[in-house]
């Protein structure tokens, strides 16, 4: 969501109307804010496993070059949405209220605090079709399971898929002003 709030903070404080005057395209802007959170993302990443195998003794079943793939697509994917979401919003406030209204039904309905095998059947397919559900199965298919990425291939599709959705859109509906 760094990517979000980073948009409208340039916003607010009117560097995007200098970027306007820039022979930059938005679709250069907009991947190189995605790209830049991305590159964040690893290290932050490799210091939670890092945390987590030291103090409590976690380990991966699987790959962790999957593990680390997996990571980054998930990264573009919420990258994508998180500019999505940014493409219009003017303040902060209200930037973070998209964003909390987008994310909880994914955190509720997921797979992150509560199995979605508990949820009533004729919700499966919408809890199926949120972007966080096929990164949670993945990582955790490859964690706990031992899962390769080919195992993974519909799942990983989906994934890509919300990414390069969320980010065509963000790119129709972004405004520099």
């Amino acid at each position: 969501w760094g990517v979000g709030f980073a948009i409208v903070d340039l916003r607010i404080r009117k560097l995007l109307k200098r970027y306007l005057a820039t022979p930059m395209r938005r679709s250069h802007f907009l991947a190189a804010v995605m790209a830049s959170r991305l590159l964040f993302t690893i290290p932050e990443v490799l210091l939670v496993l890092l945390f987590a195998r030291i103090l409590f003794g976690v380990t991966s079943l699987g790959s962790y070059g999957s593990l680390g793939l997996l990571v980054l697509l998930g990264a573009f994917e919420f990258s994508g949405i998180g500019l999505l979401v940014a493409s219009r919003a003017q303040t902060i406030e209200t930037v973070s209220g998209l964003m909390n209204a987008v994310m909880l039904p994914m955190w509720i309905g997921s797979g992150i605090f509560f199995s979605t095998d508990r949820f009533p059947e004729a919700v499966q397919p919408w809890l199926a079709a949120l972007p966080l559900t096929p990164l949670i199965h993945s990582m955790r298919s490859v964690m706990l399971e031992g899962s390769g990425l080919l195992d993974l291939g519909p799942s990983i599709a989906a994934i890509i898929a919300w990414g390069a959705f969320s980010f065509l859109l963000a790119l129709r509906w972004f405004r520099w002003n």
